[in-house]
Parts: structure tokens; sequence; C-alpha cells
């Protein structure tokens, strides 16, 4: 198998997209937060669009913070190595 099709390298590439999934997903929801708050005295129409926002983007965040949790486990997981390499490895006695 390659170095990229590894279990190791599909751990850590599955956890660093959960993250930016994550962070982008709060980073747009905070976006529209921001411009509500901005133009919101003057419209109630952005407050409801923050709403929106905010009653979407909230599962979102979520499924993604689960699964940056899961990949968090898959990447320790996998970076165990072999009971072989366990053997050779010296012993801290």
């Amino acid at each position: 198998m390659s170095d990229r099709l590894s279990a190791p390298w599909l751990a850590r590439a599955f956890a660093g997209l959960s993250v930016l999934g994550l962070l982008l997903t709060v980073a747009g929801v905070a976006t529209m937060a921001i411009a509500a708050e901005s133009i919101g005295r003057k419209a109630w129409g952005a407050y409801f669009a923050m709403e929106q926002a905010m009653a979407v983007g909230t599962p979102v965040a979520v499924t993604f913070a689960g699964l940056s949790v899961l990949g968090g486990f898959a990447v320790v997981f996998t970076t165990g190595g072999t009971d072989a390499a366990r053997r050779t490895r010296p012993s801290d006695d």
C-alpha cells in the first residue's frame, strides 16, 4: 500500500478535514452574526437571517465536532505501530 493510502495518512486527512469543516462552519455563522449586528439596527431582516444561519449552522457544527473527535481517536489508534516494532524497541527499564 502506498504512503498516501495508508491508514495513518487517511486518519490524519479525515481529522484535518473535520476540523477544517468545523472552523469554516463556525466562521461562517460568526460572519453572519457580525453582519447582522452591523446592519441589524436598521433592518430586522438581518437578525432573522442571523437566526436562520444559527439554526442551520449549529447541527452542522455539532456534526463536524463529533467527526473531529472521531478523527482524533483514529489518529491515535493508527499511530500505535506494529507488534514487531514494539518488540524491537528497547525497554525503559
